[in-house]
């Protein structure tokens, strides 16, 4: 993809609860206020893995023990961001980064609970995610 931006996202599961998160009003992010599916962008030659553990921690402080790929999607032209279902070690999530709040959502309430910004990116295997 040459020089473009390489993120991951992570739509951690607990149960019939997901994981969220609502970034400061002060992030750089187009998401900035907004709440969202936790991710990050890869830095250097970082796998996925590395990226998803180290922002998940970093966000939610919370480590994660397993990922299950999704989907990969390109909402701009040099943007691509592939998405993973992951598992938590543990369920207790404190809000760091560009993150005021974190929360666990009913898995068919995030589509809602989400920002329409938030879901206006999500590619079709994620939006079906949600409808299983």
């Amino acid at each position: 993809m040459g020089e473009g931006i390489t993120a991951v996202v992570a739509i951690v599961v607990n149960n019939e609860y997901v994981l969220v998160g609502k970034k400061t009003e002060a992030s750089e992010s187009f998401l900035k206020g907004r709440w969202h599916l936790p991710g990050e962008t890869i830095e250097g030659k970082e796998s996925d893995l590395d990226a998803l553990i180290r922002g998940i921690r970093e966000e939610a402080g919370i480590d994660l023990q397993a990922v299950r790929y999704l989907a990969t999607s390109h909402p701009k032209e040099d943007v691509e961001v592939r998405w993973y279902e992951c598992l938590p070690s543990s369920i207790t999530c404190t809000p760091g980064s560009d993150l005021i709040d974190v929360c666990w959502v009913k898995k068919e309430e995030v589509s809602v609970f989400c920002s329409p910004e938030s879901v206006s990116v999500w590619p079709e295997e994620v939006r079906n995610y949600f409808l299983e």
